[in-house]
This record gives C-alpha cells, sequence and structure tokens, in this order.
C-alpha cells in the first residue's frame, strides 16, 4: 500500500483503510520508506501487520517495531536474495523483534515481475533466525504443495500466483491453492 514505486496492487492510504475496516480480520499492509511514513500508513490504516518491503535498515527497522509495537501493531521485515550477508541480516532483524521476516525475489525494482522461491536460501535462512519466515515467489495452486514439503515452509506468501491479471485475485486458484495445501479457507 502506498508502495514508493508503481506497481499493479498499489492502494491509497484510505482504500486500505476502507478494506481492512469491511474485513473485520487481522490485515498486513505492504509497504515501504522512511519511518515516519510507514507509522503513519499504520495509523491511518488500522492494519494488524505491516510488511516492510522496500530495504529498510536495521536502524529504521528497530524505530518502527519498537513504536509500532506499543499498539499490537506486528512487522514482517522483507529479506531479498541480493541481501548482503543475509544471514546475519535475518539474525539481526530477529533480534530487533520483528514478527516474522519474509524471504521474497520480488524486490522494490522488479516489484511488478516478480521471481521464483530460492528453497535452499530459505532453508538456510530459517535455520539461523529465531523468528517464523514467509516465503514467496512464483508460488501457485499447482506448485504450492510441493514448494512446501521440499522448504519445510510454515508461511507462505503467494501473490500473482493466484491472480487472474495483475492485481486482481481468482477466486478459483485461491481455492485450489487451499484444496492443494489440504486446508479450508480461513474465510468464505
Amino acid at each position: 500500500m502506498d508502495y514508493p514505486r508503481p506497481v499493479p496492487w498499489n492502494l491509497t492510504a484510505d482504500a486500505a483503510k476502507k478494506l481492512i475496516a469491511s474485513a473485520q480480520k487481522p490485515a498486513c499492509v505492504v509497504t515501504g520508506g522512511s519511518p515516519e511514513k510507514i507509522m503513519g500508513l499504520a495509523q491511518i490504516t488500522g492494519a494488524s501487520y505491516l510488511q516492510l518491503h522496500c530495504g529498510e535498515s536495521l536502524q529504521d527497522t528497530a524505530l518502527i517495531v519498537r513504536e509500532l509495537g506499543r499498539y499490537g501493531v506486528r512487522v514482517i521485515k522483507t529479506l531479498f536474495p541480493n541481501t548482503p550477508d543475509i544471514e546475519r541480516a535475518a539474525a539481526d532483524f530477529c533480534a530487533l523483534g520483528v514478527y516474522a521476516l519474509l524471504l521474497d525475489p520480488r524486490t522494490p525494482d522488479n516489484a511488478a515481475q516478480g521471481g521464483q522461491a530460492d528453497l535452499s536460501l530459505y532453508r538456510k535462512i530459517s535455520l539461523g533466525v529465531t523468528c517464523p519466515v514467509v516465503l514467496a515467489g512464483g508460488i501457485t495452486p499447482d506448485n504450492a504443495a510441493e514448494t512446501v514439503r521440499a522448504s519445510g515452509a510454515g508461511f507462505l506468501d503467494i501473490m500473482s500466483g493466484l491472480e487472474s491479471r495483475p492485481g486482481v485475485k481468482d477466486e478459483r486458484k485461491v481455492a485450489a491453492l487451499f484444496q492443494a495445501l489440504g486446508r479450508r479457507p480461513a474465510v468464505e
């Protein structure tokens, strides 16, 4: 939401606020930028979770985690495969108190394109941290079960693999994903 670069799924803060209010469930906002901007978006939208997805520094993330923690907002910090010393970075972010990490091949520079999940890097990172690690990248109803089996991932971030066109989710693909994973959707 209010992503710093053009992407097909971008929402304004007001649109996100209305969507979150209508969901009546915990909601996650994906964003990035300065701590002030991010904390303001959390306040405006009422999101339960904020996913930092634009290369925020350790120092900025510490501030965001500390300030939003006062209001019960949890922070998910995205790491990209090209993150320098990614295993150390993962441990450092977990030590700050982020709720979870997200390993995503979709960087701010290729956010509209995506990429494939790196299962070996996921396993390496998740073994060295104390917080959950979410796996993202090219996951579809057709490969989700095998991706979970091969990686051991307990959490998946799925976006374009469930879309009929950029930014539009396909209900049949969502249902197929849950069926492939042997689960029922949380909402009906």
